[in-house]
């Protein structure tokens, strides 16, 4: 049919996502105690984590350079407790452009010299208000919470996945090109573990993926196949716009402009973008000013030039499904 992917664009703006999406409701995920009178270990040690700066405080006084480097040791003891990332004193090296995770890949040496430099730049700007209001545990919990949004990649490709069963597909269970070949609607997950089989599908089937080199070697999100048919998704969960998240939104459009030509495979690009912002593409109350009507012009026009190429939400890439049984 001329203009499906057109069409199948059209009734997925007909299909707003949901404002709350059940695949992304993340775990309680508790790290304190619910019993503020049986404290677990992070709360001990983030309590152990803020005596020893007050500690750093008075003996900075006296000038006893031993004390402080034995301070700093228990700092550093401290901080490798599991979720103590989420202590106000951790949360707070963002003022410092520094971040847990590149503090974990530092040297011994390289930590105590950076933990010098930040715990008397938060007791200039930091511990003296927070005892005066008081710590409290719930701040790590809080700060918990605060970054549970980090979780929704991994949750994502579990929903392509759901979507993907509930229509016949299913996982491939041996990560090999002859298993991938001879069998029928199935599918594996590019990024992660099928990423090794991804690329020798690529190679196998003499494909191009240009997108790979342009995007520095970043991989799709998952694969599936119907006989001969192979749908490269790339799937992209979005709330709202700005910064970096225009960036995104580009690189997803710019995804469905490659095209494949070869007689081994029919080979579709299929972007897959779910979360409010793809509502904004049905939103006609948006100021021509704002970026969104060049974006739909974009998709519309990338899909008008690769008639096997897909741009679908949620229920669009199950309308996708359902026409493929």
């Amino acid at each position: 049919m001329k203009n499906k992917n057109l069409k199948l664009f059209k009734y997925s703006l007909q299909k707003p996502e949901p404002l709350i999406d059940d695949a992304y409701i993340k775990s309680a995920d508790i790290i304190i105690s619910p019993n503020g009178k049986k404290p677990n270990k992070l709360m001990i040690n983030n309590i152990e984590l803020l005596e020893n700066i007050s500690a750093y405080k008075v003996s900075k006084k006296s000038g006893n350079t031993k004390v402080l480097n034995e301070i700093i040791s228990n700092i550093r003891k401290c901080l490798a407790t599991s979720n103590i990332n989420y202590s106000e004193f951790s949360s707070f090296w963002s003022v410092a452009d520094v971040s847990y995770s590149t503090y974990k890949k530092l040297s011994e040496v390289e930590q105590s010299k950076f933990l010098k430099y930040v715990v008397e730049k938060y007791l200039e700007d930091r511990h003296g208000m927070y005892l005066e209001y008081g710590y409290t545990p719930t701040t790590l919990q809080v700060s918990k919470d605060a970054k549970a949004h980090k979780q929704s990649g991994p949750l994502g490709i579990r929903k392509v996945g759901i979507i993907l069963n509930t229509y016949g597909f299913k996982a491939l269970k041996k990560l090999d090109i002859e298993s991938f070949l001879s069998q029928n609607l199935i599918y594996i997950n590019t990024d992660k573990t099928g990423k090794k089989l991804f690329k020798e599908i690529i190679k196998k089937c003499n494909l191009n993926f240009k997108w790979e080199k342009k995007t520095d070697g970043k991989m799709p999100d998952v694969l599936f196949k119907k006989k001969k048919d192979l749908f490269i998704v790339e799937h992209k969960h979005m709330k709202e716009g700005g910064g970096g998240q225009n960036k995104q939104i580009n690189e997803v459009i710019d995804f469905i402009n490659y095209s494949e030509k070869t007689s081994f495979v029919k080979v579709h690009y299929v972007t897959f973008l779910d979360g409010q912002y793809f509502n904004y593409f049905a939103d006609p109350n948006f100021k021509e000013k704002s970026k969104i009507p060049t974006q739909v012009t974009n998709i519309k026009n990338a899909l008008q030039k690769n008639p096997d190429n897909y741009f679908v939400n949620t229920d669009g890439f199950k309308k996708l499904l359902s026409e493929l049984k």
